[in-house]
């Protein structure tokens, strides 16, 4: 065999076995819940995700002050 038909057969088995697992996956679309319509009424809980809540300790492996959580460079949000 020649090293051109070796390389061809590499790559082309490469190249075919990628295209079918494309072909497998690509095309579909997983399972999603309907897309929310401002129209409709918000029947979920609210979304915030804040850190108020949180407790972080200190900051910077023990060296320096406790890290508070909110506030910034005037101390209010």
């Amino acid at each position: 065999m020649s090293a051109l038909l070796t390389w061809t057969i590499i790559i082309g088995v490469t190249l075919a076995v990628g295209a079918f697992f494309a072909l497998l996956t690509l095309p579909k679309k997983g399972p999603r819940p309907p897309s929310y319509k401002l129209p409709e009424e918000w029947t979920h809980g609210p979304l915030l995700w804040a850190a108020t809540e949180e407790k972080i300790g200190s900051a910077g492996h023990g060296h320096g002050a406790e890290f508070t959580v909110g506030g910034g460079a005037s101390g209010k949000w």
